[in-house]
């Protein structure tokens, strides 16, 4: 079982929920979906889940993208991933 510690989204670690995280997805997503291997640990693929449909798609880095819009222009009270999603 992996624990989530605010990282959903987060997939390279860095801290950030940033474009860099959905580019990321949607790579893996094009590598799985032509057969190849993506790369991903068990903990990376948790965190690229965003919608936790137990898929990792293109769905997935679009959330991504949304919420960092979302982040990036609000400055107070910003809200987790996880509560974003569950508000969509």
């Amino acid at each position: 079982v992996i624990e989530e510690l605010d990282t959903l989204g987060d997939v390279n670690s860095d801290g950030q929920i940033d474009a860099v995280d959905a580019s990321s997805v949607l790579a893996y997503y094009s590598l799985i979906s032509t057969d190849h291997e993506g790369g991903y640990d068990a903990f990376q693929k948790f965190n690229a889940d965003v919608n936790q449909d137990r898929l990792i798609n293109s769905v997935d880095a679009s959330n991504i993208l949304a919420y960092y819009a979302y982040a990036s222009t609000n400055k107070a009270d910003i809200i987790s991933l996880e509560a974003y999603m569950k508000n969509k």
